[in-house]
């Protein structure tokens, strides 16, 4: 696939297929994250692979629970939305595999910024990789505020702190994405 093109065919997944994503093919994933650039050439990320049915089902309980504490945000969505909303944390879109992304806790504030941008890039070449290889992705960032739970059920180190939670398979067949309206150029571009 040429690059233009799996920029253009990236996009947010939310309905997978039963199949599981090989360990061989994660692997290259995650070996194509690293090849980010990351400030100092530190490295920072370190990734965790969830495969187990039991964990992903514990993984989603959490989410569940959580969404029943936010209630009042959950509400003020549309209907359907709700639906959807309420499907998706209970199954996760039937995935099979969730990546959580690391990096060290850093009390100073330019290391920790300059760490979360570098597996932020890092996050970037794996999403990318994971369209070059046919897989779906999506990018949860309610994970985040369910790291604490999500750290003891996985027994994370307590220096680690979670930049961000991925789900990545193979889209259910006949799945269609969101359309999202970008924002054209002219409102994103400044030239000084």
């Amino acid at each position: 696939m040429k690059f233009q093109e799996v920029i253009d065919k990236r996009h947010t997944t939310r309905e997978f297929e039963e199949k599981k994503v090989s360990l061989k093919t994660l692997k290259k994933l995650v070996s194509n994250a690293t090849k980010a650039p990351s400030a100092a050439n530190w490295q920072p990320g370190e990734f965790y692979i969830i495969q187990s049915e039991e964990m992903i089902k514990k993984l989603s309980e959490i989410l569940v629970k959580f969404l029943g504490k936010e209630n009042k945000e959950l509400k003020k969505l549309p209907k359907k939305l709700q639906g959807i909303t309420n499907k998706f944390y209970s199954t996760l879109g039937g995935c099979k595999t969730v990546i959580f992304v690391y990096t060290k806790r850093n009390k100073d504030l330019r290391k920790r910024d300059s760490s979360i941008m570098s597996v932020s890039a890092s996050i970037e070449n794996l999403l990318l990789s994971a369209v070059d290889e046919n897989l779906g992705t999506c990018w949860m960032g309610s994970f985040k505020m369910v790291q604490k739970e999500i750290n003891v059920l996985l027994k994370i180190p307590k220096n680690f702190e979670m930049v961000a939670g991925l789900l990545i398979g193979y889209p259910k067949k006949g799945y269609i994405p969101l359309k999202r309206k970008k924002k054209k150029l002219s409102e994103v571009l400044r030239v000084i």
